[in-house]
């Protein structure tokens, strides 16, 4: 967390020594209460000299400090109060004071009432501060025990719905790159903003990282520079256990997916004699899994729209699903359309998965939608995206960039490639084939699955009598729905490609020395770029250029390659792992 001092900040000693309070059920959480215009950031240090200021010349309440015990800026830096461990004098009362700890928000009820994500961000970094010195776990509104509109409307609604809760708080240490891994994906892994990794280990953009690498990974809740409270020991949880499948977040359950995940999820509920299942369970997330994971939040004890069955981390935890033989579903991401194409205002589905994304990752100003069409709201909610990774200034402007787009994962929604009809005598023959588990899992997404293992690659009764169902749906009856597949059905199932598609083979080693013009270049260049590897000014072209050479290296570097094995210039091996398409 990026923490300042009261001597940093240049508080005024307090008139009377603080009251310790060890353990406080929680934080209360605090807005200023009158029109706030927003600061540079070398201003905050003053406005918490203000606050301050006006605390002790208030004869009435009669402070003898600042009221609060941190206080957070529109910049997410947390400023020392009456600090952690001790009694604040926000709440309303003594004995509401006793109860929660405070945390002041720089936010005002007109002016600027929306919080930025770096403020949110440090929101959290502040309950984390302050549950790692003592407090419990609780989160509430100023207004919860005291008749107040205080924190405003804005900030209580994230109260409410869990977004300034830190999550679970690990003590920091050390990991390895492995092979493809991003910064994101280790931000959510030690659930540690991506911004700290960079700035503990003092990554420079555009952050390619070395499988192997040794990173410094910070604790949560912790000044950085400084050490877990307890020597670290065992100040905080140990990443989930392994041998269980990590949440997937509760947007990815809403989305709808067909994985396997969710087949063991099924089972541990009916294990746990949460099922609601007449069949299954299986692959495809349905209202049963649903209900029955309800059945399991009351089992905890939750009620209300706490126990909605859609799930949350903290019940997914305590469910414990086991990763045995859960192999991650691969899902194909949309290609960074460039930078150029935003700006010609697009309307596109592309906008209408991205703005998805973006609300999934809290970053969302959107007051409809979103839509299809390219709005300020969408630039704007991708600027809160390019904060919450850490960028600033002009880099954080709101007009997406090749290195945000990839960390964003927008899932892929142009045309997909499907399955040609293999012929009714095929099925006949009884075929074991991946073209029947894609078929199985497109049956099942449509309601008619009648699998009680899930769809696999080997043609059985059970597929012939999905299919049939599916037959039965689009208006089939008698021996026209039998089950065995037909052109006209099949195309209307709309089955993914399956069958492998051709790849350019690599050209030899001193084609490229070349300086070859040919589309080879352009699709190898595409590859590149889908990868997050294009070290490209405009799209890739026909040309072999310098351009090439050194995104054709951070596609070596991103594989493991290091030194002259690194070099930029193609070899058979790393060619051959880009797949290039034929061209």
């Amino acid at each position: 967390m990026r923490f300042v001092t009261r001597a940093q900040w240049g508080a005024q000693p307090a008139r009377e020594s603080q009251k310790p309070l060890p353990s406080p059920r929680g934080v209360k959480v605090h807005y200023l209460g009158a029109f706030y215009r927003g600061r540079e950031h070398h201003e905050c240090a003053g406005h918490m000299r203000h606050v301050q200021s006006d605390h002790l010349n208030n004869k009435e309440e009669d402070y003898f400090d600042i009221a609060y015990n941190l206080g957070v800026c529109q910049h997410g830096y947390v400023f020392e109060g009456r600090g952690a461990g001790n009694q604040s004098a926000a709440n309303g009362g003594t004995q509401l004071n006793r109860d929660h700890v405070a945390v002041l928000t720089f936010l005002g009820n007109t002016g600027i009432t929306q919080p930025t994500q770096s403020q949110i961000t440090g929101i959290q970094d502040a309950i984390a501060y302050l549950r790692r010195n003592g407090a419990g776990n609780e989160i509430r509104g100023h207004r919860d025990g005291f008749a107040t509109l205080c924190p405003g409307n804005t900030m209580y609604a994230l109260v409410q719905n869990g977004t300034l809760d830190p999550g679970t708080l690990y003590d920091g240490g050390t990991h390895t790159v492995a092979v493809n891994e991003t910064l994101g994906e280790i931000s959510l892994k030690y659930n540690v903003p991506r911004s700290y990794i960079i700035a503990v280990n003092r990554l420079q953009s555009p952050y390619n990282l070395i499988v192997g690498q040794q990173l410094t990974v910070p604790a949560r809740g912790v000044p950085l520079g400084q050490d877990v409270p307890g020597g670290g020991d065992n100040g905080g949880e140990e990443p989930p256990p392994a041998g269980y499948v990590a949440f997937p977040g509760t947007e990815w359950f809403k989305a709808l997916p067909y994985s396997p995940i969710v087949t063991a999820l099924g089972r541990r509920l009916v294990a746990e004699g949460c099922g609601t299942y007449t069949t299954g369970p299986g692959p495809q997330w349905t209202d049963t899994d649903r209900a029955s994971y309800t059945k399991w939040q009351q089992k905890l004890g939750y009620t209300g729209t706490a126990a909605d069955g859609w799930p949350g981390k903290t019940t997914w935890n305590q469910l414990k699903v086991p990763d045995e033989g859960i192999t991650p579903v691969p899902v194909d991401y949309e290609p960074f359309p460039g930078a150029e194409w935003f700006q010609t205002n697009p309307n596109s589905p592309i906008i209408i998965e991205m703005g998805k994304r973006l609300v999934a990752e809290g970053c969302g100003t959107y007051t409809t939608g979103p839509g299809p069409q390219w709005t300020e709201a969408d630039r704007l909610s991708y600027q809160n995206w390019q904060q919450k990774l850490g960028y600033t200034g002009t880099a954080a402007d709101g007009w997406p960039g090749a290195t945000t787009w990839y960390e964003l994962r927008v899932p892929r929604v142009t045309p997909v490639e499907y399955e040609p009809y293999p012929g009714p005598e095929w099925f006949q023959t009884n075929p074991s084939s991946p073209i029947i588990t894609a078929m199985g899992r497109r049956l099942v997404a449509e309601g008619c699955g009648v699998y009680t293992g899930g769809p696999g690659p080997q043609w059985t009764e059970a597929d012939r009598l999905s299919y049939q169902k599916w037959q039965q749906k689009l208006g089939y009856t008698g021996t026209a729905a039998d089950g065995w597949p037909g052109k006209t059905t099949w195309d209307q199932l709309k089955v993914p490609r399956q069958t492998p598609v051709q790849l350019e083979p690599f050209p030899s080693a001193a084609w490229f020395q070349t300086n070859p013009s040919s589309p080879i270049i352009t699709a190898m260049g595409k590859r590149l770029v889908a990868e997050g590897c294009g070290d490209y000014e405009h799209s890739p072209g026909p040309q072999w250029t310098e351009a090439d050479r050194l995104s054709y290296q951070n596609w070596q570097q991103k594989l493991g390659y290091t030194g002259t094995a690194a070099d930029g210039w193609p070899g058979k091996t790393t060619w051959d792992q880009l797949k290039v398409p034929r061209s």
